[in-house]
């Protein structure tokens, strides 16, 4: 069963829901996708499906890496925090993602015996609008197992916990995609016819995740030190489960600047989530051990937790939480150029008791299907920068020249 444990002696703080609103001049879903993935949304034109739901919308904010963000926030805004075994797993996969597709020639032959791009194709019968293409892709992950070397990777990959729901079976099958689309094109074939913390799951399922890092340094030198900085982060969250809870482990989850709790500049574990840029660069560097090695310590070097240094990271160079993989769809002969991305972009908003209050966040996984095309409308750029105009105009009117413009 799930434990909770308390972290801080301070009450939880409320949280606003962000009101998502129906019948604006884009659906609630594509606002989603537009604020979390900026860059895919630009490129998007028509939504086909997606695991967002109208019920779930009320209490979901968007977010571009929504574990890091979301455990940050709870930390510096005082949230409950709610974390499933999957939302871990989802956040390795989406950071080893960008590893391998970095480092796709030299880890070629771990993966794959062929050479180039080998096609894969799974198939429905409906339309582009009828078809489950959660489905399709979870489908994806078998005809991935017939070409890879390994005959032990998708089930690796694949999540396999307590509280593990077909939507992420689906996220992770696409981030699998996504990490392997070096070797592999896909294709789809339409015919007709933090105050407290939740570890959700039982305490084998966070015992079969910590064994999943085992896989690792099979990888290369940066996925070996990427896994002796998670070890030490999953044997806690096990260990908790056994009534003793790391507090201290909990309140460095997020080192900032003490002055206030909002600088930019963090460290702390939750920087092992954050090791890969987008481009696969590593970002864990200038790891400089602090003076004492046993224990969750923050010392005058970086944190350490059991002797291994974690880094500090500027929030700007948070990376994003999802991978994304194009797709081809073949409508009963149609053709549409398509896109599919997966992984961290939200957080939920909920309860922790009956008080009604919104006091409590948890990563929220979520995955997306569109159509590829040109945006008609205005970017986020120009929009951002209108409104800093409108802002600038309405401050001249009420108070007379900028201070700044004098």
């Amino acid at each position: 069963m799930p434990v909770t444990f308390q972290v801080a002696k301070h009450d939880a703080n409320a949280i606003a829901l962000p009101g998502y609103k129906q019948g604006g001049p884009q659906s609630p879903v594509e606002d989603l996708l537009k604020e979390s993935c900026y860059k895919q949304w630009k490129e998007s034109g028509e939504i086909l499906q997606s695991s967002v739901t109208d019920s779930a919308l009320p209490t979901l904010r968007s977010n571009k890496n929504g574990f890091v963000h979301t455990v940050v926030e709870a930390h510096g805004r005082h949230h409950h925090l709610r974390i499933r075994p999957d939302d871990v797993w989802i956040a390795i996969l989406s950071q080893l993602s960008f590893y391998v597709n970095k480092h796709a020639d030299e880890l070629r032959e771990y993966f794959v015996a062929h050479e180039g791009k080998k096609e894969l194709w799974v198939y429905a019968v409906g339309t582009r609008y009828t078809v489950d293409f959660g489905r399709l892709a979870r489908q994806m992950s078998d005809q991935i197992h017939q070409h890879v070397v390994d005959k032990t990777l998708v089930e690796w990959i694949l999540p396999d916990f307590t509280t593990s729901t077909t939507n992420d079976t689906t996220i992770c099958a696409i981030l699998l995609m996504s990490t392997l689309q070096a070797y592999f094109s896909y294709g789809i074939g339409i015919i007709c016819g933090i105050p407290s913390v939740t570890l959700e799951g039982e305490k084998a399922d966070w015992e079969r995740l910590y064994k999943r890092l085992d896989r690792l340094p099979e990888l290369g030198e940066e996925p070996e030190q990427w896994a002796a900085m998670l070890r030490p982060i999953l044997r806690r969250f096990v260990e908790a489960f056994d009534g003793q809870p790391d507090i201290p482990f909990w309140e460095h989850v997020v080192n900032r600047n003490d002055r206030i709790c909002g600088l930019d500049l963090i460290s702390g574990w939750i920087t092992a989530f954050c090791v890969w840029d987008q481009d696969g660069k590593w970002l864990a560097r200038n790891r400089r051990a602090g003076s004492q090695s046993l224990g969750s310590i923050k010392t005058e070097g970086n944190y350490t937790l059991d002797g291994i240094p974690y880094f500090e990271l500027d929030m700007k160079d948070i990376p994003s939480g999802y991978g994304d993989v194009n797709v081809l769809v073949d409508d009963n002969g149609t053709t549409f150029d398509c896109k599919m991305v997966a992984g961290h972009v939200a957080a939920t908003i909920s309860k922790s008791s009956d008080d009604g209050v919104y006091d409590t966040l948890s990563p929220a996984p979520q995955w997306f299907m569109y159509v590829k095309g040109d945006k008609p409308r205005r970017g986020y750029e120009e929009e951002e920068a209108e409104k800093l105009a409108r802002l600038m105009r309405d401050f001249e009117v009420k108070w007379g020249k900028h201070p700044a413009r004098s």
